[in-house]
């Protein structure tokens, strides 16, 4: 877990005593800017032979093979590799015996990475079990590859050079990128007119929320060679897709046993560190069941802590202390690690939280995540493991239930609609009728339910004719093809499935991902994902979505895996909850900054706000009570105070980052 940066130069400008110079200094700041990534130590490489050069960066974040043995950029024996790497391959054991390394490198995980690919080439990457954004550069080619993790848990940014003989920059962030001098810092103002409409960032695949810079989508290389001309297209090329099953899997014991393993080996793979590690626990069921999963192991239990950050004090409903105790007590642990972030914390940090965003973020839960992560670091812990990915996988949202509902009603299954909402309506208290609304709507023609979804969607941030203009002309929410790593058409999967897969590639998990991605990176933490384990995913669909979800019950699987681990209440409570903060409470203790942040918008936002409605909304939510109606306008403070403040304070920072 690392940041890596670099730049790739056409040969006519690869001479000169100068022209290195410059690129070098550029690289320098760089990595500087990501020293955050990685605190405990830097390197750089720089290869000029003949044809196109490559300066390469990293900041290393010591896991594997601590010292010298890992350090970065690492080339292979032959010398024609070399490599930055970000991320871990936790099947690097495996990997190494079967590549039959001895001796001290088949302790890292990157030079584990540098055999595999010097025997099978960029073949090598469906082999990695893992977490990854690496450049791998082949001197014998002259060609630069630079490659991502299958469902984007480490990110990759990309912009063309400066005309004058840069033909490539890339990094981990792209604050690195306006680091190096060679591109400006322009936001994208179709992607801010989105945000503010529906909160939604990062779900354009390849997009970013900066005019210029690109990210490499997920479970895709791009491979840059000589013979690409200078300014042509770069076409990620994909080595991994989903596949539509053959037959749908039923819900019974093997199906059970099967899931159970491989989350099991989920775990073990991911718990191999040189370093202190932990895991967050909120008391919801995606965390709890990682937590009574570790607690099994032998050896490991009391050296694993545990944190969790909770509200016992807050005015707004939400948190699950509750849970999280009854789970250590079920458990038979002590020592759970509290942390309690207060108002007083948020204000202070919202500058820096955005700062490593890089963007503004839907709602302040955010930032309690950031105050999560520092706890986490201060008390030495230096990997954890997090429920991330549980809600997409296992299908956990709610809302997957309406598209459930929904589509037993399309394919004309109205015993079956009504037994599943009927369970659902007895076990949550939600009413029928909104149960019956939402399997409607999402039976519906996708035209007709963009219709809706746009009508719902207009009557929240208010925007100006400008920003209007602007989200109009974005591309739908619904009935757009599928996802780039789904294989086939759309047709020959499920409903259920082609909604859930898109939460995954865009409108969920890239977001999520990003959050958890920053936030622990800023404290030089490594966060791992058992649930986004691709053996788990390629599983579950290959499994008929009413034994995944159904009766009443959202993760109908992975409850059935957790019988015995956890206690009932925790087992079987429907309330779903999102990682929990108190934000009305929040923006009520910081209304002189919300108002002062809103009262004078930069001018990127004003162009597309309509003020006089905003600032009538802002009074009103600070006139009238919490839970009283004005109390719906939450959110559109919070777009407009965040994404005042991220382009006001925040983004004129990212030049001098490498300062």
């Amino acid at each position: 877990m690392c940041g890596i940066a670099g730049l790739l130069v056409e040969p006519a400008a690869s001479t000169g005593i100068e022209r290195g110079e410059l690129l070098e200094a550029a690289l320098g700041r760089m990595t500087t800017a990501l020293k955050y990534r990685g605190p405990d130590g830097e390197g750089h490489f720089r290869d000029r032979g003949l044809g196109q050069t490559l300066y390469l960066g990293h900041r290393r974040l010591d896991v594997f093979a601590p010292g010298p043995v890992g350090a970065q950029p690492m080339s292979d024996p032959s010398g024609r590799l070399t490599v930055a790497f970000n991320g871990a391959i936790y099947n690097f054991v495996e990997l190494a015996d079967e590549l039959g390394m001895t001796g001290a490198a088949r302790r890292s995980d990157t030079a584990v990475l540098l055999a595999a690919w010097a025997t099978w080439g960029p073949a090598c990457l469906g082999r990695l079990n893992g977490m990854f954004a690496f450049a791998m550069w082949d001197a014998a080619e002259r060609t630069l590859y630079l490659c991502r993790d299958r469902f984007g848990e480490k990110p990759l940014h990309f912009a063309v050079g400066d005309g004058a003989g840069v033909r490539l920059l890339f990094a981990s962030e792209v604050k690195a990128l306006f680091a190096a001098q060679l591109v400006r810092p322009r936001v994208d103002r179709a992607q801010l007119a989105e945000f503010l409409a529906t909160h939604n960032i990062d779900h354009h695949i390849g997009a970013t929320f900066f005019s210029g810079i690109e990210q490499l989508p997920a479970g895709c290389y791009l491979r840059i060679g000589p013979q690409d001309r200078p300014g042509s297209q770069l076409r990620p090329l994909r080595y991994f897709s989903l596949t539509p099953p053959v037959r749908q899997r039923s819900l019974d014991a093997d199906l059970v046993a099967e899931t159970r393993a491989l989350l099991d080996d989920a775990v073990a793979i991911r718990l191999r560190s040189d370093v202190a590690i932990g895991g967050s626990l909120s008391g919801g069921l995606d965390s709890s069941l990682l937590t009574a999963l570790v607690a099994g192991r032998p050896g490991l239990a009391q050296q694993y802590r545990i944190f969790s950050c909770q509200f016992p004090h807050a005015s707004e409903p939400g948190d699950e202390t509750a849970w999280a105790d009854q789970v250590i007590r079920h458990l038979g642990r002590t020592g759970l690690e509290r942390v309690q972030p207060t108002a007083a914390e948020f204000a202070a940090d919202l500058e820096t939280v955005l700062f490593h965003q890089e963007a503004p973020f839907a709602d302040a839960s955010i930032c309690a995540h950031f105050a999560l992560m520092r706890a986490v670091r201060t008390a030495g812990v230096k990997v954890l493991l997090s429920g991330q990915g549980g809600d997409e996988v296992f299908a956990g949202y709610g809302s997957y239930y309406y598209v459930l509902l929904g589509a037993l009603l399309g394919s004309g299954q109205p015993a079956r609609l009504r037994h599943h909402a009927a369970r659902r309506a007895r076990l949550t208290g939600e009413p029928l009728a909104r149960l019956l609304a939402g399997a409607a709507y999402h039976a519906l023609p996708a035209h007709l339910q963009q219709h809706l979804y746009k009508r719902r969607r207009d009557g929240g941030y208010p925007l100006s004719p400008t920003g209007r203009t602007l989200l109009d002309a974005a591309p739908a929410r619904f009935g757009g093809p599928l996802p780039s790593f789904c294989r086939l058409p759309e047709s020959a999967w499920s409903r259920f499935d082609v909604y859930l897969i898109d939460c995954m590639a865009r409108w969920a998990l890239p977001h999520i991902l990003r959050h958890d991605d920053r936030n622990s990176m800023a404290f030089g933490i490594e966060s791992r994902a058992p649930y986004l384990d691709h053996r788990l995913t390629e599983l579950l669909l290959q499994v008929a979505p009413v034994a995944r979800i159904g009766d009443g019950y959202t993760k109908l699987l992975l409850r059935e895996v957790a019988t015995g681990l956890l206690p009932e209440p925790v087992r079987l409570r429907v309330d779903k909850r999102g990682f929990f903060s108190p934000q009305g409470d929040w923006l009520r203790a910081c209304e002189g900054q919300v108002r002062a942040a809103c009262g004078e918008l930069p001018a990127e936002l004003a162009e597309l706000t309509d003020g006089r409605r905003l600032a009538t909304l802002v009074d009103r939510f600070y006139r009238d009570r919490p839970g009283s109606p004005a109390n719906g306008m939450e959110a559109i403070i919070w777009s407009a105070f965040v994404t005042s403040l991220f382009l006001g304070r925040v983004l004129p920072r990212f030049e001098h980052a490498g300062i």
